[in-house]
């Protein structure tokens, strides 16, 4: 499974634009790899548990995790980002 089509809330947004260039850089590349293939490792790609059920984590490199959900609509894929920041941000 790849992602074709991404949005984005608010949240996301905001979180996006306190990241240094550098993890935007990240950000993005984990998002076209996204787009390329769930399957690929290095996104640990994995489903959250409890309260967060529906809602996958993906890696962007070091500590930074992207928060999103994923659904298929009219044969594509589609990935609502809700929110990005470090585990200690995102999991408390």
């Amino acid at each position: 499974m790849r992602i074709d089509r991404f949005e984005f809330t608010k949240k996301f947004e905001k979180a996006f634009a306190k990241l240094t260039p550098g993890e935007q850089t990240r950000v993005g590349a984990s998002l076209a790899k996204a787009t390329a293939g769930l399957s690929d490792p290095s996104l640990h790609l994995h489903e959250l548990k409890g309260t967060r059920v529906g809602t996958v984590s993906l890696n962007a490199g070091g500590d930074l995790r992207i928060l999103c959900r994923i659904w298929d609509e009219d044969n594509k894929t589609v990935a609502l980002l809700l929110i990005v920041g470090t585990h200690s941000q995102l999991y408390g």
